[in-house]
């Protein structure tokens, strides 16, 4: 048994990062947001372009997200950098209200830029200095929460990465831990599969009507589904329809039942496996996992993906040999054997499981070296 060993923050929860957020609750306090984490070693950047003027479920979302990612066990402490009083004070005091880690706040309209940026990196200091003093201590798998995705999607997907990360899933939910899976359209074709996996009839027909509430959207703005998916990559990687491409996505969520389907960033209220309803995009799906509370992200990729996010570490698992060789520096763990018969799925699975357990107790993946840590509050399309 593999001895895991997390930072154990205010709220009583492991994270397998320390970080400080650096957040800017609006794009015109991004500037001052990125200035104060480029001044403070020890801090995390969460940059985006919104925050004003969002309305109706993008401006749902845009908030689950912002205060979700504090809540993530990944943070430690976080500095949000507001434009404008009232909408930090919001932020501010629901974000309190939800947890004991120590978060303050700046008001960019108060002193202006400059002085706001001289006040934040005081304080951004403050919480560095006071993260850097907390050390690993145990913690155990049944503390984790890990995310799977796939993107750039091709004929290996189905048949090496996706059944390997399954496994690993499998791993890890039968020792008590929690794993999240997403993307509606990539369920489509395949919810009925999904649903005899549910815990119960009334979570089946949340997968499926999931599935039609999408399908039903799409067709109010005249757009048909079954046109923009595949998508062109993946119909050249090998993926003929929808369908074919779905029954592949879902092998990555293993065998396990489904306990429940959560809104989009909804943090699951019990160990286990769970399914989101969201949009597809590779960026804001990480996001969403990342709000969801999700320590890691397993992402399944037969073309290769460089995505990766602020908070939590994203492990790249392609079955592609030729991806390896191509472009090595975004690929955490080849499981390409399977193809070849070298190794069985069961084999694959504990490749990953192995690459987790080294990923929550400080190995870094190649996204987080390579310093990809894009974030989308707002998601776009299904």
């Amino acid at each position: 048994m593999n001895e895991l060993r997390g930072y154990w923050n205010e709220d009583n929860k492991p994270g397998i990062r320390n970080s400080v957020a650096v957040l800017p609750l609006s794009v015109f306090s991004g500037t001052a947001a990125l200035n104060i984490s480029n001044a403070v070693e020890g801090t995390t950047l969460l940059l985006h372009t919104h925050g004003r003027a969002e309305i109706g479920l993008n401006r749902e979302r845009f908030h689950t997200n912002i205060v979700n990612q504090i809540l993530n066990p990944n943070v430690q402490s976080a500095l949000l950098v507001g434009y404008e009083h009232k909408t930090t004070e919001r932020y501010l005091s629901e974000i309190r209200s939800k947890t004991k880690k120590r978060v303050e706040s700046i008001v960019v309209l108060d002193r202006g830029t400059i002085d706001s940026v001289a006040d934040g990196t005081k304080i951004a200091m403050e919480l560095s200095s006071a993260a850097s003093e907390v050390t690993r201590e145990p913690m155990s798998v049944s503390d984790l929460c890990i995310g799977i995705k796939c993107g750039s999607t091709d004929a290996t997907s189905g048949i090496a990465s996706n059944p390997a990360v399954g496994s690993a899933i499998d791993n890890v939910i039968s020792q008590g831990g929690t794993a999240i899976f997403s993307e509606t359209t990539e369920i489509m074709g395949a919810e009925r599969v999904l649903a005899k996996r549910a815990k119960n009839g009334e979570v089946a027909k949340k997968i499926v009507d999931a599935v039609k509430k999408n399908e039903e959207y799409a067709m109010s703005l005249g757009v048909d589904l079954m046109g923009v998916n595949p998508v062109p990559d993946n119909i050249e990687g090998g993926i003929s329809t929808i369908e074919e491409k779905s029954l592949g996505a879902i092998l990555k969520s293993g065998t396990s039942i489904i306990q429940d389907v959560l809104g989009f960033g909804e943090i699951p209220a019990e160990k286990g496996l769970y399914f989101m309803d969201s949009p597809s995009a590779a960026q804001e799906v990480l996001t969403a996992l990342t709000s969801a509370g999700c320590h890691l992200i397993l992402f399944s990729t037969g073309m290769g993906n460089p995505s990766g996010t602020p908070i939590s570490p994203v492990i790249k698992v392609t079955g592609n040999r030729h991806t390896v060789k191509r472009i090595p520096e975004h690929i955490d763990v080849d499981v390409s054997g399977m193809i070849f018969e070298e190794m069985t799925r069961t084999e694959a699975g504990k490749r990953v499981y192995q690459y987790v357990i080294k990923v929550v107790n400080g190995k870094r993946t190649r996204a987080e070296i390579l310093k990809h840590r894009e974030f989308s509050p707002v998601p776009v399309g299904l």
